[in-house]
């Protein structure tokens, strides 16, 4: 599974060795730190990604819940292009 949100792009895979657990992998650090806390992020030796958090199913769906419960904008495509601009504004 694959979720693309304000927080980030997330690849959401489970577990080979338990069918509770799941891995929440991203490229990016930061992305993963904003909302499992920084102290879960553990390096990840795949090919593909760089990072993950190992997460229960449950905490998963709670975290999921969290996030839609955050959801307060009416069109994502201008609230993206306005988080662009502004991370634009900082380097410029």
């Amino acid at each position: 599974m694959v979720i693309t949100s304000l927080h980030g792009t997330f690849s959401i895979i489970a577990s080979e060795k338990d069918q509770d657990q799941l891995f929440v992998r991203s490229n990016e650090k930061k992305e993963l730190s904003n909302v499992f806390g920084e102290k879960r992020v553990l390096d990840y030796d795949g090919e593909s990604f760089d990072f993950f958090v190992p997460i229960c199913k449950q905490e998963f769906a709670n975290t999921l819940i969290m996030m839609v419960k955050e959801v307060n904008y009416s069109d994502l495509g201008k609230e993206l292009q306005e988080m662009k601009s502004s991370s634009e504004n900082i380097y410029a």
